[in-house]
């Protein structure tokens, strides 16, 4: 049987994986190559999102089994850097359990590299950046880049006071929305489109997305549960928009606006939400470039597949073309695959559909046929990145067992 400390280590790395925002198909072959890296074979994982199951084999013939409670706020960058990083120490130098267990404590307890000031100000740029996607007036973007700090700071009071967290999304909404609709006359903007950017963060895109992949998987209990907190976060959304259209009152009619901006501003858009993703969560040192490159490279994919097909096979693609990216940035000697598959995932999973779906909802809520559109778009997307990243990921396991294979057979 592993010792004691040994399997509290296990625990603590499948618990940091949950919280980094793993798949819970792809967490149990890393607990196992690290448990490998200290020639320990009898062990079993199985991983929900709440927390990671540990089965070791006794003296005896007997098994123990534990678990370990992943609870806690999701990885920032910086954190998941470090984290990647240890492991892979760990797979070609083992260090002493109890060391490991210090040191991934001490990811997990690790303060942001930028101060509240910084994260708070990288809320709005990368608002602005999704706005610049979004968002053809000029004019709209100062409101944005308002609307983007301030709930950058509601945000941070959340971390702060754990019971602001609970209302949040529908605190947020309700805030953006009662001021789209009220000063989005004098900019001449929907404002619907003026509530998508600020409230991007809040949307589930990432865990929608896992959720379909695990489910394809057959990762039933995890994907399930991260479909269904996803919608409640959607419900959360829809209600705070909802309100914030009854207190706003009807929309006035739009002046007329000045001159669009061009087809540029979407290029200039990925590069902004870059910077902004790079400062609102910490992202590791001399990681922005990699960051940029592949948030440009994988957006060009998708815009190019957009221009074929339509946004449901834009969507695939993206979705295909962010692991090899991902992987290829580490193998380059950038920063782990994670840290930039992540913001990919923010970018070119069109969660801001699924808020138009429910602004719609809202508009109307005995379901118009606009409504029950958007949402069914929305899901289609959903489905089209994930399996887009599924299909990405079995490629590039074939090409790693093929090449594998063909340097041993060399040797």
């Amino acid at each position: 049987m592993p010792p004691d400390n040994l399997l509290e280590f296990l625990r603590k790395c499948g618990v940091a994986l949950c919280l980094a925002g793993e798949t819970a198909n792809r967490i149990p072959d890393e607990l196992v190559a690290i448990a490998d890296a200290y020639g320990v074979g009898d062990v079993e994982f199985l991983v929900v999102p709440t927390g990671v199951f540990v089965r070791a084999g006794a003296e005896g013939g007997g098994v123990t089994v534990d678990f370990a409670n992943a609870d806690g706020p999701p990885l920032r960058l910086d954190q998941v850097d470090r984290l990647y990083t240890l492991f892979e120490q760990v797979k070609a130098d083992p260090i002493p359990p109890a060391e490991g267990i210090e040191r991934v404590q001490d990811i997990l307890d690790a303060p942001p590299r930028f101060g509240a000031v910084i994260t708070v100000f990288g809320h709005g740029v990368l608002t602005v950046g999704i706005g610049l996607l979004f968002v053809r007036d000029g004019r709209a973007l100062l409101s944005l880049a308002l609307l983007g700090l301030l709930v950058g700071v509601l945000r941070l009071l959340a971390e702060r006071v754990q019971v602001l967290s609970l209302a949040l999304p529908v605190a947020a909404a309700m805030l953006v929305t009662v001021l789209a609709y009220r000063y989005s006359p004098e900019l001449g903007a929907d404002p619907a489109s003026l509530l998508i950017p600020p409230l991007a963060t809040f949307l589930p895109g990432a865990a929608l997305t896992l959720g379909a992949q695990e489910m394809v998987t057959r990762s039933i209990i995890s994907g399930a549960s991260r479909l269904v907190s996803s919608v409640y976060v959607l419900l959360l959304l829809t209600f705070g928009i909802y309100a914030g259209m009854q207190i706003a009152g009807p929309a006035q009619a739009i002046a007329a606006s000045e001159p669009p901006l061009g087809v540029w501003a979407s290029w200039v858009g990925v590069l902004v939400f870059g910077v902004g993703i790079y400062l609102n969560s910490s992202a590791p040192p001399r990681s922005l470039p990699w960051l940029l490159a592949t948030l440009v490279l994988a957006y060009g994919g998708q815009y190019l597949a957009g221009q074929v097909g339509g946004g449901v096979f834009a969507a695939f693609v993206g979705g295909l073309l962010i692991v090899p990216l991902a992987n290829a940035v580490q193998r380059l000697h950038g920063p782990p695959a994670q840290v930039v598959f992540l913001p990919s995932f923010w970018l070119l999973v069109p969660g801001a559909l699924s808020l138009v779906g429910v602004t719609g909802l809202t508009g109307l809520v005995e379901l118009s046929g606009t409504g029950r559109s958007n949402l069914v778009t929305a899901f289609l997307t959903v489905v089209a990145v994930s399996l887009g990243v599924l299909v990405g990921s079995s490629l590039l396991s074939n090409v790693t067992a093929t090449s594998r294979l063909l340097t041993s057979r060399s040797a």
